[in-house]
């Protein structure tokens, strides 16, 4: 089922539910103040909240987010406030970052696999495989 949204705003520096079977989409009530969130491989889905990019490490990879990349994500990335962002294996469809940004040696970010061509190439933890974009027929028949 899905993840209740009051559990962002706990008093915790650490939420690790990855590989649980959750589903639905995740949208937090406030701005996140817990330092590391990893929802990685469940079954999340809809747009990623702005809420979140406050996370300094945050994994939302192998899960089925769509749309773009909420902006507040690239300046805080930009700025080194977030350490890890890993958004591959997803259905995104853009991020508004320049091709030549420099993101920080201390920042570290994932997109391949996903439904755009990354505009940044940037290292990827060596599971994340070599694809950089979903086939065309799979973005086409996912739509949320």
């Amino acid at each position: 089922g899905p993840i209740p949204s009051q559990l962002f705003s706990f008093p915790i520096t650490n939420l690790q539910l990855e590989r649980n079977l959750f589903t639905g989409s995740v949208q937090p009530a406030d701005q996140v103040t817990i330092s590391t969130i990893d929802l990685s491989h469940n079954r999340l889905w809809g747009q990623i909240s702005p809420m979140f990019s406050t996370v300094q490490n945050l994994y939302l990879n192998n899960n089925r987010f769509n749309g773009q990349v909420p902006a507040s994500f690239v300046d805080r990335l930009l700025s080194g406030s977030i350490q890890i962002l890993y958004l591959q294996h997803n259905y995104l469809t853009g991020i508004e970052i320049k091709p030549t940004a420099e993101i920080p040696v201390s920042s570290s970010l994932c997109l391949q696999y996903n439904c755009m061509v990354p505009p940044v190439q940037t290292p990827c933890p060596l599971k994340a495989g070599n694809e950089k974009t979903r086939p065309t027929a799979q973005c086409n028949e996912w739509k949320g």
